[in-house]
């Protein structure tokens, strides 16, 4: 059975790598085939289910992601505003004057929105600003809404969070504005009823214990999220296996207290056998519990494990944990088939399977504080075979998280969550003073370690960051060795053989004779990163929200970590938001930049110039001093290296157009980035012609309210023949180029990307 749940696992992997899902004809035929082998072979019917079973895997995941695909919101509905009907399903998220709701469609227009077979609702989330409704709406109701809809997509750059996977693995078809709403009908559900109470008490700690009660995490302040990310403690106040695994273990421990009690007799504990009903309630618990966490992936694959685990205790089989973490990872893949686009999906593969591992590798502890040490170990071994995992998805690794788990995770196990848990018991059964009692003296240890944890969060010693780790590959190549059961000497040779390639690797960069060009997709703005020996040059930091937050953070520091580059310069075309929002947090993070135009430091106007690590860079308008404010006072800079020149001309009009070309600027360019984004009222056929670039780049958001790439740009890109590639259509574009050529590619594209890496 175990052979074939892995064959099938395997097709199921297979289908996430294929650029389209497998067509049925072609899924029937090679079914067909194989039914055929095994009637006129029965020697191979071994092979032949095996195959079948891969076959299986395959149609699941294809099947599946054509299904995912196969609804979508009509373009009659997208990009104008309609009115529909929402059942809200999730908590919503709420700020002083944003709103944002997500659930189920039933209505657009007045026309009953169709569902698809394994679709059976139409998900979508939409963004409420300065909303005018007089009471946030709650989880459970349903709302008339105005609404403006769109394709559900997201930026997509190295290092950053693709948003358009986790849209997809949640179902969600459609992301929208709401302009103006109203209630319908229905109430709050039981999850948003216990939310509401925990909020109104207005505990200190009251967003950590939402979090462990019903698994919402909105109120949780940004700087006790960040402090438990960077201590490696965020985990705890995620509802997960340990969560699930305290809650039945809990139940079953009552239910054997129960039974010796009422079995104190041979008779009575013959016919008052508890067991079976207490597995089945211990079951129905952490059914209870998983619901109110929202069913999350972490959740859903603890119970998915604990009903594996039941299921097999009660039919007397004796099962090796592995096999049990194989079916529970099939169980989760059948009920959740989307879940591996998420990175919790594997966080909690992985966190099982290193302690597997680890029962696996080194005998059990003896003598005095063997579980103190088993506890030791397991932080270390889950700190370090975790390290690539955190590296690729947080940016970096919390040294101490051993230490700060070893301390935090029993008075989480045995203080926090059971008390908060029987707050919980006293919410639903109405005793509202004895729940608030209970939640205050839950939170009292949380309340002592907070300020310590805020102080670690904010050593720079405690936290490793990606770029100042080994390279991917040569860390899982570290751990591989380290791991191994060599002797000790072995073991040590090879880690000492690493670091000198890292180290020779580290001399090897600064003598790199190539340059890449990064044009970041940064929706409805722009960032551009110029990579060279290990070092960055800035043009652009992206759009700062009126809600708070800004491209820099998002897309522009992950990008830089995920390269492991360090800024020297930054340009800043022009003031306005969507090129110069980020400007303040990249200072934060990197104060030792220069910077030019903009008032962000010295200025920038035509005529300087200068090289940096070999790169030539020159700017080219405005013509007189400024503070670039306004769009034809933009700062155009032209970039040389080799065989490149490429011209970023800002947000300029084809006014400052034709003064580039009357001072007989040196415009030539391989690479042109459109000015102002693609917009009708730049690039116009004289400046394109002088210009005569290779190709042309729009960096856009792809829903943008002011139709850009204009329709009238891209008639006279054509009419002259030079290609277009968009950072909407594709995420980040990046250019190679050295002495003797360059090249173009965009990893991001759905032409070379899985299925569900497509632009819908």
């Amino acid at each position: 059975m175990d052979r074939w749940l892995c064959a099938g696992l395997f097709g199921f992997a297979l289908s996430f790598t294929l650029g389209k899902p497998i067509a049925f004809w072609q899924w029937l035929l090679a079914s067909t085939l194989v039914v055929v082998a095994t009637f006129y072979w029965p020697a191979q019917r071994r092979h032949s289910i095996l195959l079948g079973c891969l076959l299986c895997g395959i149609g699941w995941g294809s099947g599946n992601a054509y299904f995912s695909q196969n609804w979508q919101i009509p373009p009659k509905w997208q990009g104008q505003h309609v009115t529909i009907n929402l059942v809200i399903e999730e908590l919503p998220q709420h700020a002083e004057d944003y709103w944002r709701l997500a659930g189920t469609l039933t209505a657009i227009d007045g026309e009953a929105v169709p569902s698809a077979w394994l679709q059976p609702s139409v998900k979508v989330r939409l963004n409420w600003y300065e909303p005018t409704a007089e009471r946030l709406p709650q989880a459970g109701e349903t709302w008339q809404l105005q609404v403006k809809l769109r394709a559900p997509q997201g930026v997509r750059n190295e290092g950053g969070f693709l948003y358009h996977r986790y849209l997809l693995s949640q179902g969600i078809v459609a992301l929208g504005s709401i302009k103006q709403g109203h209630y319908v009908a229905g109430r709050a559900n039981l999850r948003q009823r216990l939310f509401n109470r925990i909020a109104q008490l207005q505990l200190s700690q009251g967003g950590i214990l939402a979090a462990l009660l019903v698994g919402e995490r909105q109120l949780i302040p940004t700087e006790q999220w960040q402090a438990y990310q960077r201590t490696g403690l965020a985990h705890l106040i995620a509802i997960s296996g340990l969560h699930l695994s305290l809650v039945a273990g809990f139940v079953l421990l009552s239910a054997k207290q129960l039974g010796r009690r009422l079995g104190q007799q041979r008779s009575r504990r013959e016919r008052l056998s508890l067991v079976l009903p207490s597995a089945w309630l211990a079951l129905l618990v952490a059914l209870g519990y998983a619901y109110l966490a929202g069913f999350a992936t972490a959740t859903t694959r603890a119970f998915a494990m604990l009903l594996v685990v039941l299921l097999h205790k009660q039919a007397g089989l004796y099962t090796p944990p592995s096999r049990v973490l194989l079916r529970a990872v099939a169980l989760v893949c059948l009920v959740e088939p989307l879940a591996p686009l998420q990175p919790g999906f594997w966080l909690s593969v992985l966190a099982v399977a290193s302690i597997l591992f680890m029962q696996w590798r080194w005998l059990p502890a003896q003598g005095k504080g063997r579980a103190i040490r088993m506890l030791w170990r397991l932080e270390w071994v889950l700190t370090l075979l975790l390290w690539p995992l955190t590296l690729v998805w947080f940016g970096g690794l919390p040294l101490l998280a051993p230490v700060t788990n070893l301390l935090l995770v029993p008075v989480f196990s045995l203080w926090v969550l059971p008390l908060a848990l029987l707050a919980l018991l006293a919410m639903l059964l109405q005793l509202s003073w004895l729940s608030e009692l209970l939640l205050r003296i839950a939170q009292w240890p949380i309340e002592l370690v907070e300020p310590v944890l805020l102080w670690l969060a904010q050593q720079p010693w405690q936290w490793l960051a990606a770029e100042h780790s080994a390279p991917l590959e040569l860390l899982l190549v570290g751990l591989v060795c380290w791991f191994l059961p060599l002797a000790w000497y072995w073991r040590l040779t090879s880690l000492a053989a690493l670091l000198l390639v890292l180290a020779i690797q580290q001399q090897l960069v600064q003598y790199q004779q190539h340059l890449w060009v990064h044009v970041l997709d940064v929706e409805q703005g722009s960032a551009v990163v110029i990579e060279r020996q290990g070092f960055a040059l800035l043009v652009d930091v992206g759009a700062r929200w009126p809600s708070g937050g800004d491209m820099a953070e998002r897309v522009l520091l992950p990008f830089l970590q995920q390269r492991r580059l360090t800024p020297e310069l930054a340009f800043i075309s022009h003031t306005d938001s969507d090129h110069r929002g980020g400007s303040a947090t990249v200072k934060a993070r990197y104060p030792q930049v220069r910077w030019f135009g903009s008032n962000e430091g010295s200025a920038c106007v035509a005529g300087q110039q200068g090289d940096w690590r070999g790169v030539h860079w020159q700017v080219l308008h405005p013509r007189q001093l400024s503070d670039n404010q306004h769009n034809d006072q933009s700062c155009v800079l032209k970039i040389s290296y080799g065989a490149l020149q490429m011209l970023l001309p800002g947000d300029i009009s084809t006014r400052a157009e034709r003064q580039l070309l009357a001072q007989l600027a040196p415009v030539e360019a391989e690479v042109l980035v459109l000015a102002h984004h693609g917009s009708n009222s730049s690039s116009e056929s004289y400046f394109l012609q002088a210009v005569k670039p290779s190709i042309s780049i729009a960096s856009r958001g792809r829903n943008n309210a002011y139709g850009m790439v204009s329709p009238a740009v891209k008639e006279r890109l054509q009419q002259l023949q030079i290609p277009l590639l968009d950072t909407a259509m594709g995420g980040q574009i990046s250019i190679y180029a050295d002495s003797q050529q360059w090249y173009v590619q965009q990893p991001y594209a759905a032409a070379v990307r899985p299925w569900f890496d497509a632009d819908n």
